[in-house]
């Protein structure tokens, strides 16, 4: 078996790395080739381009790097015809990946047994904007692994074949440690109070929003001077980014590979919008949601978004369990004045993690990258018969 496999962020190159290991257990002579990062190639992947050089936010952002995407998306055209896969795996990363699928469809690209088999896991979030892509990939992918339960209905209107696989994280939650053992490990004591910041995981990310969380620090100092500040880095980011943007404060605990660790055992969050939300609730972990984008690309997303909420938790509850700081709202005074009734009022808090509860009862169950490998087996199968 030969299968190309593309993920384009840090998470997806997580649940990607997962699948793979998933299908070298079925076809353990199987080789990978594709996009991806650190864990798909430690999982065998060979990477023809890295994840870490693909992970832009934003739309402006985007039209920035499209010399680079174009680029890129001609190299990876070239080896799919080269080397003939017998399967096309894409997680995520809508943008890149629909331009990929368009194009081979217009070069009627033909492998070994025919035309690929597609499949698409983490399909993007058309209820959310762009609800046309939903009937142009049921055409463009043969299945559709499905993370939400309500997505499965979206995609059959359209005549596309999904299956609902449970969300991946709960797949790789690992073993949590005590709190007391884990907040020893990273030098602090087994009764403080810890509150954890997730700026995000791109470098455009980090330079907007840790000045802004570096501030909230500040504040909540001021008021609670015992409280324990944890940064979460992300994958990928150069820790002298880090390092630039917090020489001013002093005292930030900084920690990298351990996020699941730190949201099980802070007492409250703060936390970029994405991936970590889902995250976060699925801890019941009280957290605040923050989003900043560049001024071009936050105009852009409020003319095409068509959601009443940014934060995934909040979108699967059906309601806002979690305060959301949106661009201009995004300020250290707002963030210090959602985050001190985590500190101060226990009947916030437990407001908030029965709301949390409910988004944790609808991410499924573990299996996602056992069920996931099961369709492409299926495909795998279907292809060579």
């Amino acid at each position: 078996m030969n299968i190309f496999i593309s993920a384009g962020e840090a998470s997806g190159d997580t649940h990607a790395a997962g699948v793979v290991r998933e299908l070298k257990q079925r076809y353990p002579d199987a080789t990978f080739f594709g996009i991806g990062g650190d864990r798909m190639l430690e999982a065998g992947v060979e990477l023809i381009e890295h994840a870490g050089r693909m992970s832009f936010m934003g739309f402006a952002e985007v039209v920035r790097h499209l010399p680079f995407i174009y680029a890129t998306r001609t190299k990876v055209l070239k080896e799919i015809v080269v080397r003939k896969p017998d399967l096309i795996l894409l997680i995520d990363y809508p943008g890149f990946h629909f331009s990929l699928l368009r194009c081979l469809k217009r070069m009627r690209f033909i492998g070994r047994f025919g035309l690929p088999k597609v499949l698409y896991y983490i399909p993007p979030q058309v209820w959310a904007w762009k609800a046309g892509r939903a009937k142009e990939l049921a055409q463009l992918a043969d299945r559709i692994a499905v993370i939400f339960p309500f997505e499965v209905e979206i995609f059959a209107q359209h005549g596309g074949h999904a299956t609902f696989v449970g969300h991946p994280l709960l797949d790789e939650v690992g073993e949590i440690p005590p709190r007391g053992k884990f907040l020893k490990s990273i030098g602090l004591e087994p009764d403080d109070r810890v509150i954890g910041i997730f700026p995000g995981s791109r470098k455009q990310e980090i330079r907007r929003h840790l000045p802004i969380l570096v501030e909230t620090v500040r504040l909540l100092r001021r008021f609670h001077p015992e409280v324990k500040i944890i940064l979460a880095e992300a994958p990928g980011v150069p820790l002298d980014l880090y390092t630039r943007l917090l020489r001013d404060i002093a005292g930030i605990v900084r920690v990298a590979g351990v996020s699941h660790e730190v949201l099980a055992h802070a007492n409250a969050s703060i936390v970029k919008s994405g991936s970590s939300t889902i995250e976060a609730a699925y801890f019941g972990n009280p957290f605040v949601v923050f989003y900043k984008v560049s001024s071009l690309s936050y105009a852009i997303g409020k003319r095409v978004v068509k959601v009443p909420f940014i934060a995934m938790a909040n979108i699967l509850a059906d309601e806002m369990v979690v305060k959301e700081l949106i661009q201009d709202q995004v300020t250290a005074e707002n963030l210090f004045a959602e985050m001190l009734p985590f500190l101060n009022l226990p009947d916030k808090v437990e407001a908030c993690r029965a709301g949390l509860r409910k988004v944790r009862a609808r991410l499924g169950e573990p299996g996602a990258a056992r069920r996931v490998a099961e369709l492409a087996a299926e495909l795998l199968e279907e292809g060579m018969n």
